[in-house]
């Protein structure tokens, strides 16, 4: 009881910052993830639109080698002789080696010719791209499945020379037979192309000993085949090229990197202002035919931001706190100044009563003794029905104030028993003797059955308030009802008395409440009636101090109640 409302405040505090620091909490992840989904998609368009870069180089590359391979189709019609073939690798930056396929299968070697003498060069091209001309299917112009670019490409290990990438056709529109090998014109080409090429072509990424070499290949209208195998520095710079470069990629980019990395897991070039080892957030492989190359996306993985989001919550937090903090202190001194208020006005109530005790006593005193001293054979009727007047305006006065101090002592739990022998049924009788005149004036008859008859041991003053109560309700709320009927009797350890009157009775809606302190129910039958409201409830406290109870009883007409006290050994 001492502690409750500073919990309840405490509580009042913390519930709120909790909760909204909960649902700060939510929020904030949602947001992390909703930034995270989005960082995702940029970072994953970033390395698309690089792949995209990549692929329109090839794409101007394969128009371009797709007119050198009709000029020679054209200049060597219809043999294609080594020395025209020789004279184009040596002159040409993009090729490093050519071969013609042919025969029946289209797996024949034409060049590098099989019966006249070959270079060191030529020997080592032939000892690597064996394997690749006995595939001939990998010559065909199928279009390939499309590949998701985040999953790893299936790439064997450098040097096995039956590994490959599964090839796919690019095509691109024919340029005229006069555009020159420069790939800066490479796009004014193709935008002034008006036919396509009808011969079939593709990539092939083919991987040797050497590592990744990139093949074109282009089917002339005899069925055979001429490969271009591109000169791996050459395209890597021209790849690089098309790249953002340091300058550039860090204003783009910001705190941040993108790389460039080979079958191998080598960095070929990166670009950004991030500068860290670690996993990358993000990684893409490329598309055909550098399906074994990927990009990864570095940068920092953005716990700063996440703590700066939490500081960013936890101050208004904070604030919120205090000023839920303070207002719970401020509300807490005033509820002990009001409990300090309330003490007073209890113990100014209990000095009064006590003060008020005892002229009050000596007023009944005198009037019971000065109605002892008056005759029957008194002339004035007037004088003895003033005294019957102060006599029980003084009982109910005194009434009124043992209520008063026996509440105040059951709050402070001060109360103590008193036992003592005692003749319960005689007690009683006196008692009803006493509000006999009051309950006639009233209209109501008292029967008394009693059914103990013997003397016990309880406390005989607690028994007189709770009936001291029961009756002043039956007599402010019973009126002209007729008879109160009153019957004791002993069950064990237990006095029994029950006390029922013919009056209107309790509401059914009423029953449950009627024991509360200070509750007086407001209806026709008590509006009007003067009263404290704490004479039932007090009862049945007395009761339960002695051991029993007080409690209502259902009955056909009226109020009935019962009183049990336990009888002390």
């Amino acid at each position: 009881m001492k502690y409750r409302a500073p919990l309840l405040l405490i509580l009042l505090v913390l519930l709120p910052v909790l909760l909204l620091g909960w649902l700060g909490l939510r929020l904030q992840h949602n947001e992390q993830q909703l930034l995270g989904l989005q960082l995702q998609t940029l970072i994953e368009q970033q390395l698309q639109s690089v792949d995209q870069q990549l692929q329109t180089h090839f794409r101007q590359l394969e128009g371009v080698l797709a007119q050198q391979a009709q000029r020679l189709r054209r200049q060597t019609d219809p043999d294609y002789s080594s020395e025209a073939l020789r004279a184009f690798v040596k002159n040409s930056v993009y090729v490093e080696q050519l071969f013609v396929l042919g025969g029946t299968d289209g797996s024949e070697r034409l060049f590098p010719p099989r019966f006249e003498p070959l270079s060191q060069a030529e020997q080592r091209f032939v000892e690597q791209m064996q394997p690749l001309w006995r595939s001939p299917d990998l010559f065909r112009p199928a279009a390939a499945d499309p590949v998701d670019p985040l999953q790893q490409a299936p790439v064997r290990a450098a040097g096995d020379a039956s590994s490959y990438l599964a090839s796919g056709q690019l095509r691109a529109p024919s340029a005229p037979a006069e555009l020159a090998l420069d790939l800066a014109d490479a796009d004014r080409t193709m935008a002034k192309a008006e036919t396509a090429s009808t011969a079939p072509s593709g990539w092939i990424a083919w991987h040797a000993n050497t590592g990744l070499m990139q093949v074109y290949w282009w089917r002339d209208d005899r069925g055979r085949t001429l490969g271009f195998v591109l000169n791996s520095a050459r395209l890597l710079s021209d790849l690089i090229n098309r790249l953002p470069d340091g300058e550039q990629g860090d204003q783009q980019l910001g705190n941040a990197e993108i790389r460039l990395l080979d079958s191998r897991g080598s960095t070929l070039y990166s670009w950004g202002g991030y500068r860290a080892e670690g996993n990358a957030l993000r990684l893409l492989w490329l598309n055909h035919p550098l399906g074994s190359w990927r990009l990864e996306y570095h940068a920092p993985a953005g716990t700063q931001a996440g703590a700066q989001g939490a500081l960013a919550l936890l101050a208004p937090l904070l604030l919120l706190a205090l000023g839920l903090g303070l207002l719970g202190y401020l509300l807490y001194r005033e509820h002990g100044r009001e409990l300090r208020l309330a003490r007073q006005r209890v113990n100014f109530v209990n000095q009064v009563s006590h003060e008020l005790k005892t002229p009050l006593t000596n007023v009944r005193l005198y009037a019971e003794m000065l109605q002892e001293r008056l005759g029957d054979d008194d002339q004035d009727p007037g004088v003895r029905r003033y005294l019957d007047v102060i006599t029980g305006e003084s009982q109910r006065l005194s009434r009124l104030i043992d209520n008063v101090l026996s509440f105040s002592r059951l709050q402070r739990q001060q109360l103590q028993l008193r036992f003592e022998s005692a003749d319960v049924d005689e007690q009683i009788n006196r008692i009803l003797q006493t509000f006999a005149p009051l309950l006639r004036q009233r209209g109501i008859r008292v029967e008394f059955s009693a059914g103990i008859g013997a003397t016990l041991r309880y406390d005989a003053g607690t028994l007189e308030q709770i009936l001291n109560n029961l009756l002043s309700n039956c007599e402010k709320y019973a009126a002209d009802s007729g008879a109160l009927q009153v019957q004791s009797w002993r069950e064990g350890s237990l006095i029994c008395i029950r006390v029922q009157d013919q009056g209107p009775g309790i509401d059914p809606g009423e029953q449950q409440r009627i024991f509360e302190p200070f509750y007086r129910s407001s209806n026709k039958l008590t509006d009007g009636v003067a009263g404290t409201g704490i004479g039932l409830g007090l009862a049945r406290d007395l009761a339960r101090a002695h051991g029993g109870d007080l409690s209502l009883e259902s009955c056909g007409q009226g109020a009935c109640f019962l009183i049990r006290l336990e009888l002390q050994a």
